[in-house]
């Protein structure tokens, strides 16, 4: 039997497969990115929470020494600039939430992107080894016809035989 051709696209089926895995890869990269980003905001809004009910804590413990008459002038004065400072720690933490969301929606960008980039690797893909199934095809058609014309021209020849003795 012949040797079969060697698939002339058999290079770029490599390439587009590797172009494939690459962007798979890529893909989980920003997964991963986005996922340790959104756990990273999490942690930030849980920590806003935090003082919050820090900073509640403390002006209900200030209202009630000053209820008591525990607390002088001077006392609630400082109280006050604690509990500014900490209103003042509250906001800088809502920014710094605020920044965290920008990131996460922009790794939620990276991953959109990602998806598509495999999505057209993976269809790219397909396309080559389409082709390739439809010439392996093409090339079984040519060898079955090959095989065939080589039986009938045995068959012709026994027969010639057969008649000539």
């Amino acid at each position: 039997m012949a040797v079969k051709p060697e698939y002339r696209l058999q290079t770029l089926l490599k390439i587009r497969e590797r172009k494939k895995e690459a962007a798979e890869q890529y893909l989980a990269e920003c997964m991963k990115k986005l996922h340790a980003e959104k756990l990273r905001l999490k942690e930030m809004e849980d920590e806003l929470e935090r003082m919050i009910a820090k900073r509640k804590t403390k002006m209900r413990e200030y209202a009630e020494k000053t209820m008591r008459g525990e607390m002088s002038a001077q006392g609630a004065v400082s109280a006050n600039l604690f509990i500014e400072r900490l209103k003042e720690q509250e906001e800088a933490q809502k920014n710094a939430i605020e920044g965290q969301k920008a990131v996460v929606a922009q790794r939620e960008e990276d991953v959109k992107g990602a998806r598509l980039d495999l999505v057209k690797a993976e269809q790219e893909l397909k396309a080559l080894e389409k082709h390739k199934e439809k010439w392996l095809e093409e090339i079984k058609k040519i060898e079955e016809a090959k095989q065939e014309e080589l039986q009938d021209e045995i068959a012709q020849r026994i027969f010639m035989e057969h008649e000539k003795g």
